[in-house]
């Protein structure tokens, strides 16, 4: 939480962390095609430690709130902040072991001086396994405000857009659902939604869709980097952030210069991800995070 002039500012993380997966020490992880072993682990938990402390000097603080998605589980988690320098930071943690048949779920971090958590649930798809909508109700100390947060990771488009469309429909109407009920209780409650919704930015009935507003503003600006996920040449916003009435704030994507590499296909730059098929790349991710600067409740 940073204070300018009298405005107190309030910063959200989101990140996919693209199979984070935990290792024993002395032991390995075979996912698909890929192995991972301590020292791969380590190397990918210290660069999304580094970018996370990065933050501090492009925004001014560290994030208040952190969202992730493809988390393996608790150990992962408390590995990445306990064992790196971001111990210093003091972030707890809100994990749930969900139903996935990858084994990768959704995670919350929170910085324990600023933020107090009042209610946590995790929202779960009964028809098919997929990852469950972590909600948390917190209270910031700074700004004096109660904040719904959720996280989410909706399903990917495997198999095929049109087949799998069904089933971010399903995420889509359970998250709404969640959102209805806080609003129908509260029509001015502070509501953010944050996460990999596997598709591009869209129109929400209740919330504002504030990636769809930075998407427009990076086309018009013909920036090089136009979202979070380059697939085949071209970048996707597949990470995303609503708001509601009320919440004022702007977007942006981390694009920091070790989350990248040169594009030799495609030209220009593409994300460093953790493996290209069975090779270990030594990156942190397929996906940039995206960062969050409220500046008005």
């Amino acid at each position: 939480m940073e204070k300018l002039a009298g405005l107190v500012t309030f910063l959200i993380m989101f990140w996919n962390l693209e199979n984070f997966f935990y290792p024993q020490k002395g032991e390995t992880i075979q996912e698909n095609t890929k192995t991972v072993t301590w020292k791969r682990f380590r190397a990918k938990r210290d660069l999304i430690s580094k970018t996370i402390i990065a933050i501090k000097d492009q925004e001014g603080d560290y994030p208040s709130v952190i969202g992730l998605c493809e988390v393996e589980n608790l150990k992962t988690l408390k590995n990445l902040i306990y064992d790196t320098p971001l111990a210093r930071l003091n972030y707890g943690i809100i994990h749930k072991d969900s139903p996935d048949s990858r084994g990768i779920d959704v995670a919350l971090l929170y910085r324990r001086e600023e933020i107090k958590i009042l209610d946590t649930a995790f929202l779960r798809i009964r028809s098919f396994k997929t990852r469950d909508i972590l909600y948390a109700k917190l209270y910031s100390q700074v700004t004096n405000d109660t904040v719904h947060i959720y996280v989410n990771h909706w399903p990917s488009k495997l198999g095929g857009e049109k087949k799998s469309a069904p089933k971010r429909q399903k995420a889509a109407l359970l998250l709404d659902s969640h959102v209805d009920s806080i609003q129908a209780s509260n029509p001015q409650a502070k509501i953010i939604a944050m996460g990999d919704f596997n598709d591009s930015p869209f129109p929400h009935q209740s919330l504002e869709n504030l990636s769809l507003r930075l998407k427009d503003s990076l086309k018009r600006a013909k920036a090089p980097i136009t979202g979070t996920h380059k697939y085949k040449g071209h970048w996707e916003m597949l990470d995303q952030f609503l708001v509601s009435r009320g919440v004022t704030g702007n977007v942006r994507i981390l694009a920091f210069g070790h989350l990248l590499q040169t594009d030799k296909k495609y030209l220009g730059e593409k994300t460093k991800r953790t493996f290209i098929g069975p090779r270990f790349n030594a990156g942190a991710s397929d996906h940039l995070p995206i960062l969050l600067r409220i500046t008005s409740f």
